[in-house]
């Protein structure tokens, strides 16, 4: 969620400044509540007060709350902007930012292709300078592997974690290819100990957490001639389709109906293709998002200013 923040806010040329917060619990249940007099945006210690800013980002029902308290607090001169769905009216915000898979609608909700992110040419060119070195022994093509894994309704078993690792060493071994992985912190052990066993080869690299050493997760983006990416996640199949590369869905899990809605419409558009062990290629405009939201912005603020 904060990445998402903090590329918009990049994006519309902002000299952000970050604050982390632990979301009151009454806000993350009610996030209208923020707009009743006396009650304060998070947890105790929050360091959300006066002077406010100019411009206030929130991602996140579970901070949307905070994001309504600040606008309070501000006497309406903060102009707040939500990312995500708080599944509220989007009266309590000057802009709402909502994936087009999601149903908020109104005059002031920008809608999205997927997630928003900070990824750009510049961003992955340099990632990918930075982590050439780890990858310089792997054979072409290059295979970027983003994983995630366990989700609020759905663990990964033994019999899936196994599934999922045998086609990946299958497509490495069938291909020729190298294999860049990288898990997340949903990944569970099941999964975890499948993908260590597949990746024990000399043309595979696991990053599987910070004891392995700097996340190369945006480097291996970089560096990747293909990309697959397991489906749960609509954050790492944005990330992936803003690259412009080939992206592969493999298929993890069971798909909620707005998950479906969202990889139906990238399938459609021709942004990815489901994973059936083969590598292609193909184009299209990579996806980017977050410029064309900040651009919006920009253009909306502009006008608040020439009206002031």
């Amino acid at each position: 969620m904060e990445a998402q923040a903090a590329g918009l806010a990049h994006r519309m040329g902002l000299d952000a400044e970050v604050r982390r917060i632990a979301p009151l619990r009454l806000l993350r249940v009610c996030p209208w509540l923020g707009r009743v007099p006396g009650v304060p945006p998070a947890a105790p210690g929050h360091g959300l007060a006066s002077p406010f800013p100019d411009i206030a980002i929130g991602c996140g029902r579970r901070h949307a709350g905070a994001v309504i308290a600040i606008k309070r607090l501000s006497v309406g001169r903060t102009f707040v902007i939500q990312i995500q769905d708080p599944r509220i009216s989007s009266r309590h915000f000057d802009v709402l930012v909502v994936p087009d898979h999601d149903p908020a609608r109104g005059r002031n909700v920008i809608t999205t292709r997927g997630s928003l992110n900070g990824i750009d040419d510049s961003g992955l060119e340099a990632a990918a300078a930075e982590f050439s070195d780890l990858v310089h022994a792997l054979p072409r093509p290059r295979v970027a592997v983003c994983v995630g894994g366990d989700i609020r309704d759905h663990s990964v078993g033994p019999g899936e974690a196994a599934e999922l690792a045998g086609r990946l060493g299958a497509l490495a071994r069938e291909n020729g290819c190298g294999l860049m992985v990288t898990l997340s912190r949903r990944t569970g052990p099941h999964l975890r100990s499948a993908l260590a066993e597949a990746c024990a080869t000399r043309n595979a690299i696991l990053w599987s957490g910070p004891g392995d050493g700097p996340n190369p997760y945006l480097g291996f983006l970089g560096l990747a001639d293909h990309i697959v990416v397991t489906s749960d996640s609509v954050n790492m199949v944005s990330e992936a389709c803003s690259t412009g590369k080939p992206v592969y869905l493999l298929a993890l899990g069971r798909a909620t109906r707005r998950r479906r809605l969202f990889l139906d419409a990238m399938r459609s558009e021709g942004y990815v293709r489901p994973f059936d062990g083969r590598l292609e290629a193909w184009r299209y405009t990579p996806l980017r998002e977050t410029e064309r939201v900040a651009a919006l912005l920009r253009t909306r603020l502009a006008r608040l200013e020439t009206r002031s």
